[in-house]
């Protein structure tokens, strides 16, 4: 089977990041399977096939999203003639041009829906100025919602079939009309082979004064739903109450990103400058290292500001659990699926600053529970979450459709 893999989302030198990982071990996996065509408009961290690039447009003075639009009809031209049994697209809100061309060749598209860009736009606030915010707003309900609402409907209604990361997003997409028999769940996915506990870490341990301490860890690009700000404040709180901790533990917070200013206040706030390390981003190929630093990783997902139930599927938390170490994660949505209390993860109360606390405390204290934890942890991603398994999924479906 010949695919075309297409991505258009314009964002650019990504080098770490769940949509980092997932888009590379989609490909690497797809790439065992059929002969696959990666068509992007950028260089894609730790992807290991040849991917063709097709340079992205530029226009100058204008929003991202006008160049983004346009870039469409460049891809619909170079992809017209190319030979290819189906069409594979990492949805983003301002591209078309997948959907457009399996149409014109009278292929299946499948279409990778990670989230609705639509609900995004609604919901998702920034932290600018007044002014700022005002014109973001005007911009937003303007044009950008009602071009992108028009694209991502088109995606849905001309998919052959979607691939979405959780249930809630099924869902969403059945709440739009969508026949369920086009919906297949798969959550993200591990590269066991890159992710596992043999990996040489000693070099960071050194860097960060971590080799006599019990080292909590994050790593993420500190989205507005990662809840990195609870991580710190929670540490800074126990810290605070136990004091004892601050000559036996580090927290290792691992990435960068919109909620940095937050986590940099409670840090201060609490005084434990001298127990948080913020280590800036770090590349995709350099995660595991990191992670296989720390004894406890966390993941703190905070829910929907809008009390809607959480759609993602934290990549991280794969992560983690392939490293095989102990997992402290909210007790939310696919987490509460994929992760069992006491058996492969410390589930917490999602946002709740004293569970994560009582949870920190708890695992810092009892090492054969933490190696118990991650040992059935790595046991169970191996088992079910692989990339190789997330594809198969996908083209098994897609040969029976065909």
């Amino acid at each position: 089977m010949k695919i075309i893999y297409l991505r258009t989302l314009y964002w650019f030198n990504l080098k770490a990041g769940g949509s980092v990982g997932h888009t590379a071990g989609v490909i690497n996996a797809m790439e065992k399977q059929v002969d696959l065509h990666v068509i992007s408009n950028d260089n894609l961290a730790e992807v290991n096939k040849k991917i063709e690039i097709l340079d992205p447009i530029v226009v100058p003075f204008l929003p991202k999203e006008i160049s983004e639009l346009i870039y469409n009809f460049k891809v619909i031209k170079h992809c017209k003639n190319m030979q290819t049994d189906s069409i594979y697209q990492r949805y983003n809100g301002f591209s078309f041009c997948g959907a457009y061309l399996a149409k014109r060749k009278k292929i299946p598209f499948t279409l990778e829906f990670n989230s609705s860009d639509v609900w995004k736009i609604k919901h998702w606030k920034s932290n600018d100025s007044k002014f700022k915010s005002l014109a973001k707003y005007i911009y937003n309900k303007l044009f950008k919602l009602p071009i992108v609402s028009f694209i991502e409907n088109y995606n849905i209604k001309n998919a052959s079939q979607i691939v979405v990361v959780s249930d809630v997003l099924k869902k969403t997409l059945k709440s739009f009309g969508v026949d369920e028999s086009k919906i297949i769940v798969n959550p993200n996915g591990i590269d066991e082979t890159k992710y596992h506990s043999s990996i040489e870490c000693e070099d960071i341990k050194y860097k960060y004064g971590l080799n006599n301490n019990v080292t909590l860890g994050f790593i993420g690009t500190f989205g507005q739903w990662h809840g990195a700000e609870n991580i710190v404040l929670a540490y800074g709180q126990l810290l605070e109450k136990y004091p004892v901790y601050k000559d036996k533990t580090k927290l290792l917070m691992i990435g960068d990103g919109v909620k940095m200013s937050e986590v940099k206040k409670n840090i201060i706030d609490y005084n434990v400058l001298n127990n948080v390390i913020l280590t800036g981003l770090v590349p995709q190929c350099e995660g595991a290292k990191y992670l296989n630093s720390c004894d406890i990783l966390i993941n703190a997902t905070v829910p929907n500001p809008d009390g809607s139930e959480f759609f993602g599927s934290p990549t991280k938390l794969f992560e983690y659990m392939a490293m095989g170490k102990a997992i402290i994660s909210s007790d939310m949505s696919q987490m509460s699926e994929v992760l069992e209390h006491n058996n492969t993860a410390y589930m917490v109360k999602p946002g709740c600053l004293d569970d994560l606390i009582y949870a920190m405390k708890n695992l810092i204290d009892d090492k054969e529970l933490r190696e118990n934890l991650g040992k059935n942890a790595r046991n169970e991603v191996v088992q079910k979450y692989t990339w190789d398994k997330h594809v198969k999924k996908i083209l098994e479906k897609e040969k029976w459709d065909k």
